[in-house]
């Protein structure tokens, strides 16, 4: 009985490592779009469909 306690304590915390890797790659797409995160008031730039960490912020292209 412990083992099986054990082994589904080990499958959360192998769901949740994954759903964080899931989380920050998102982050890394704006990037990888060629943009930059800049503050909500962009003049002159395209802002582009990615996700940047702060909510103030859009992934924008220059």
């Amino acid at each position: 009985m412990k083992l099986l306690f054990l082994l589904f304590l080990l499958l959360v915390c192998l769901a949740q490592i994954t759903s964080g890797r899931k989380r920050n790659s998102n982050f890394h797409q704006c990037e990888k779009m060629g943009g930059i995160c800049k503050n909500q008031n962009t003049h002159g730039c395209s802002i582009l469909p990615a996700e940047c960490k702060s909510r103030y912020k859009h992934c924008c292209r220059l």
